[in-house]
This record gives structure tokens, sequence and C-alpha cells, in this order.
């Protein structure tokens, strides 16, 4: 496609016949289909009366947080006329619907049937964190699709800065509320306080800049994001050992403690050696993003009180299946597949596009 071009009509079977698009394909096929049987025939996730939110949701968080930390960067880049931000607007608007979207998707199996969706859509409930943070993920798909599309359409000027700095008030807003769906639970010492928004806001700007480097698209803006990528994970290391002292000496009642010790020492892995293997280390910061999201969101589940228990409480256990893990290769196949078929159509090639490029 040229320079300048707004859409890439030049497109062939044979861009698709590509190792890539069958891996992807692969994805649709495996978690698509347990996410069809889901909806229409029967349960197959390891949910149980206690622990109800499990890998479709922590899915979701895990790619909505990655959007918001693209919209962010996006938002501030243009408004601070980052020049490295500005020249490549378009590919991190790709990243962030295709993320975000997928996201949705993974989100979509949890829910388990077409009618709860519908259900949801038509009850609106003010006071749950869970519909201001579905609203304000609504509306910061809506923002940063406009902002594409004007982008696309070759319209810049006067409209730029006021939607750049409501994408950014929306997506720190969506992230800041998903952290009160967990923060404000009644009965869950794991989750109580604004530890948890706190905990959103972080991981999601780490592990945006992490997919940015991880896809090396282009290098000076992996190399852009890079340093805040490994100063974040840097900061992550800490703030999750803290919590694991803490959590280790608190005598609060039904306070599990969900940090694995594992966590800080993979944020710190990733910090240490992303000088010089900035994408090996990028994999692992999005390993340990999401194996801190299962923690907290299991966890925080775990420990149940009510009429059916004893006196103190109960602990429950929960052991994940097959049928989880493809709702969380749905949502990442879902991503990956609208994120290459956004390069192919609105993308100039980059030098992550090479066909021996993995």
């Amino acid at each position: 496609m040229q320079a300048g071009a707004r859409i890439n009509t030049d497109i062939r079977i044979a861009d698709f016949l590509t190792l890539r698009w069958a891996v992807v394909a692969a994805g649709l096929v495996v978690g698509g289909g347990v996410g069809l049987y889901e909806m229409f025939v029967g349960h197959l996730l390891a949910t149980n009366q206690v622990v109800v939110w499990t890998t479709p949701l922590i899915s979701y968080i895990f790619l909505a947080l990655a959007s918001s930390g693209i919209s962010i960067l996006v938002a501030y880049g243009l408004l601070r006329d980052d020049r490295v931000v500005v020249e490549r607007t378009r590919y991190l608007l790709v990243l962030d619907l295709a993320l975000l979207l997928g996201g949705f998707t993974a989100l979509a199996t949890e829910l388990g049937s077409i009618p709860n969706m519908i259900h949801i859509l038509l009850s609106p409930n003010p006071s749950s964190p869970i519909w201001w943070m579905g609203n304000f993920y609504s509306i910061k798909l809506i923002l940063v699709g406009v902002k594409l599309y004007r982008d696309v359409d070759g319209r810049h000027g006067g409209l730029d800065r006021p939607l750049a700095w409501a994408t950014l008030a929306i997506a720190a807003a969506a992230t800041l509320t998903l952290g009160a769906v967990f923060g404000t639970a009644i009965a869950r010492p794991d989750f109580a306080g604004a530890f948890a928004s706190l905990l959103m806001l972080a991981l999601a700007l780490t592990s945006g800049f992490a997919w940015l480097v991880v896809l090396r698209r282009d290098g000076a803006l992996a190399d852009h994001v890079g340093g805040l990528a490994r100063q974040l994970s840097g900061a992550l290391a800490a703030i999750l050992l803290l919590k694991y002292v803490y959590d280790a000496r608190a005598t609060t009642e039904g306070l599990l403690g969900w940090v694995d010790p594992s966590m800080p020492v993979l944020f710190a892995l990733a910090a240490l050696v992303a000088g010089a293997v900035p994408r090996i280390a990028a994999t692992v910061t999005l390993i340990a993003c999401f194996g801190t999201l299962y923690g907290f969101v299991i966890a925080g589940q775990r420990w149940v009180f009510g009429a059916n228990t004893s006196f103190f409480g109960d602990v429950v256990t929960f052991t994940p299946n097959l049928a989880e893990a493809a709702t969380l290769v749905l949502g990442l196949s879902v991503a990956a597949a609208l994120y290459n078929l956004g390069k192919l159509v609105l993308l100039q090639p980059g030098p992550g596009d090479a066909p021996d490029t993995p």
C-alpha cells in the first residue's frame, strides 16, 4: 500500500495462507467450539457455586487492560505531540481495538448464553461498578473506533484533541472502575480496598507496553516504550513483594493472600533482562500479568462465609479445565485475527510483517 493510502484493496488469498493465519484459525476453531457449546449446548467451564469468576472473565480483564494501556499511550502521546506515537497512531488504534474486541469475545463465553447477554444490556444498574465498567469500555470502543475512522478518512483537526482527552479520561476511568468491581465486593478480604484499582492501572500500562515490545512491528515504537515497560515491571515486582509480606503477616479473618512468590520474581526477572532480550522479557511480563490477575481473581473468591459454612467460613478449591483454557485461546485468537486483518487492510507493511518473521 502506498504512503498516505486509506485502505489496502490489494489483498490476495495468498496473504491468508501463512503459518500465522493457520495458528489463528486453529485457535478460533478450538476456542470458538467451546464458546458455542457453552452458549447453546451445556456447561463446560470449571465454575462452582462459590468460584464463578474464572478464566473467561480473567481473559477479558487481561486483554481489556492491555487495550486501556494502549489507549492511554495514544491519547497522551497525541496530547503531548509525541512524534513516535503520532506517526504510528493508526497501528496503535488497530492493536487497541483488536485487544478489546478479543476481550469482549472471551467475556461472552463467561455469560453462558445469548439471553444472558441480552438481559445484561437491557438491565441498567448505575449502582453497580460492573455496569459502569461495561459502559466505560463500550464508550472507549466507540471513541477509538471514531479516531481510527477519522484517521483512515484523512480527517485531522480541531476534534483530535477533545477526542484524545475523552479517550484518556474514559480509558483511565474504565481501568479504575474495573478494579472497583473487586475492591468494593462484600465479604471478600483479598479484594477489598483501593489497591485493586491501582493494581489494574499498573497492569494496564505494563501489559499494553509489553505487547508493543513483543509484537515489535516497529522497532522505534518498541524502543520508545520498552524502557517504561521495564520500569513498570520492576515497580510491580516491588509492589507485589510488599503485598506478599503484608498478607503473610496480616491477621484479617478470611484473608488468604493471593500473591504467589513467583509473581514478583517473574516481574523482577523481566526487568533485569529487558535490556539484553527485550522480546523475551516482554513475553515474561505478559505471563506475569496474566498470572497476577489469575491469582487475584481466583483467590479472592475462595473464602466464603454463609449459612452453609462453618462459623469462621470455609475455603474452597478451584481447578481449571481445558475448556477454561480454550476461552483464553479464543480471546487471544480473535485479537490476533483482527490485528492481522487490520494490518493487511489499513497499514503499510512494517518490518515485523516480513514473511520470515515469527
